[in-house]
Formats: structure tokens, C-alpha cells, sequence
């Protein structure tokens, strides 16, 4: 469930034009989804206010106490601890237990690496997180959003044994903001997820991050939703003048295994 109050809580700040730069929505999701069903209404939110954010500081209108105990109303609402989970987010965070395993024994986190599990996760457990209807080719809403909303929530899951990672989300550069960007041993990993329905376009947007921030190294998730039968080769690296972009493609509709000979 903790995916379906995670999506719940980001279009709920984005009605509201409030910027979630720390992944508070991600932290209130957790919270929820594990203690949630354990809490009286005042211990749940003495637990929220606990949690350490920027929200506030960006969103400085909001009183926080106000804040708190609306969205409980609302998360309670919608979400009641006792309310059978339909959706598929448990066997992606179930896969996720599994990568955070294989890379919190790695002596040294990369960013190739981190993404590359991110990757996995999804073609193996995440797919359906996307699509209203695969067999009639009709997306969920917001398909690039629920990307960012599993990359943020796997990125949560890698990092928590470990304090040499920082996920920034959505932050602004230049007059834009970067869809993901992850800080190891203290540089800055520029990633964008872009959701291929049609012909791959060029990654101009990340290009003209990469210029902003000064980075020579940009990175592109594409989340390819094409048919088998429409599908075309993707590059696994763009060299420009600006850096080079490198590319991870995620197969969100692969051939069924009953049709494979």
C-alpha cells in the first residue's frame, strides 16, 4: 500500500502547488504504511512531526500542526490501516529488499549500479505499477511520475543502511527542475525518466541540465511502453558537446512468456 499513499500524497502537493524537494511525501507513505494500524490519532501524529523535513521551509503558508492533521483526516480517509491492498507496489518492495541486500555489501555504491537494480526491480516486480491495461495499451496517468515516485521510494530503500547517499527530487535548475538527483561521495548525478509511447526523442532537457550544473554526465531512464512489434533500437550512449548521457531502458511491456518460442 505504501505506493498507492505515496502516489495519493504527491498529486495532492502538486494540487496544491506545494514542493516536496526532501521526499516528505515518501517518508509520511512509509510512516503510514508501518504504524499506521499500531497509533492512536495524537501517537501517529507526534510521529509525523518527528519526521525531519524541508517541506515546511519551502511551503512556509502551511502551519505544520494544521497540516499534519489534515492529511491524516485525509490519508484516513482513503486509506483505512484495515483496508485490503489491491495494488502491486509489495512484490516491487519485495524485490527491493533483495538489491538493498546485494548493495549494501558492495564496498562502494555507484550510480551505474544503483539505477541498474532500479532497473531490474521494475522489469521484475514493477511492470503492472504502470498500466491501467497492458492487453488494451492504456497507461496510468502520470506514467513519468510513478517512475519518480519508484525510483525515489528505491533509492529511500538502498540508502537506509547507509549515510553516503542523498536523493534530491524534482529540484529546480536554471528556470526547470531535474526529475532525480542522487549525491554519492559528494557529486551530483543528474537523472531524468522520460516514458516512451511513440519514437525516442533526443534528451535535450537533460543536455541543458547537465550545462547548467556543470556536469559532464547526465543520465536517461527510459521507460519503454512500445509493443514488441513497435519497438526500435535505443542508444546505450549519447556523446554531445555538453558531456555524454548515458541510457538505461526499462521494458514495462515485454512479450509474454507463453509466446516465446
Amino acid at each position: 500500500m505504501i505506493f498507492s499513499i505515496q502516489r495519493f500524497l504527491e498529486d495532492y502537493f502538486e494540487g496544491r502547488s506545494l514542493r516536496d524537494v526532501d521526499q516528505f511525501a515518501v517518508s509520511i507513505a512509509n510512516l503510514y504504511d508501518n504504524r499506521r494500524s499500531q497509533m492512536s490519532d495524537t501517537e501517529f501524529l507526534r510521529a509525523m512531526r518527528r519526521l525531519r523535513t524541508v517541506f515546511y521551509k519551502y511551503n512556509s503558508s502551511l502551519i505544520r500542526a494544521d497540516f499534519e492533521g489534515h492529511l491524516l483526516k485525509l490519508l484516513d480517509g482513503r486509506f483505512h490501516p484495515k483496508k485490503k491492498d489491491t495494488d502491486t507496489e509489495p512484490k516491487f518492495l519485495g524485490d527491493l529488499s533483495q538489491a538493498r541486500s546485494r548493495v549494501t555489501a558492495l564496498p562502494r555504491i555507484t550510480i551505474n549500479r544503483l539505477l541498474s537494480e532500479y532497473k531490474s526491480a521494475i522489469e521484475s516486480r514493477g511492470v503492472d505499477a504502470f498500466w491501467e491495461s497492458r492487453k488494451r495499451n492504456e497507461l496510468r496517468s502520470k506514467p513519468e511520475k510513478i517512475a519518480q515516485s519508484l525510483l525515489a521510494t528505491a533509492l529511500k530503500m538502498l540508502f537506509r543502511q547507509r549515510s553516503s547517499g542523498l536523493v534530491l527530487r524534482e529540484f529546480g535548475s536554471g528556470i526547470g527542475f531535474v526529475d532525480v538527483g542522487i549525491v554519492l561521495s559528494n557529486v551530483l548525478h543528474l537523472v531524468e525518466l522520460k516514458v516512451l509511447v511513440k519514437k525516442f526523442q533526443g534528451p535535450a532537457q537533460l543536455l541543458q541540465y547537465m550545462k547548467q550544473e556543470h556536469r559532464p554526465e547526465g543520465w536517461l531512464m527510459v521507460v519503454d511502453s512500445r509493443p514488441a512489434t513497435l519497438k526500435t533500437p535505443i542508444p546505450n550512449v549519447i556523446p554531445n558537446k555538453q558531456g555524454t548521457i548515458k541510457i538505461l531502458t526499462i521494458d514495462i511491456n515485454p512479450l509474454p512468456p507463453s509466446t516465446l518460442k
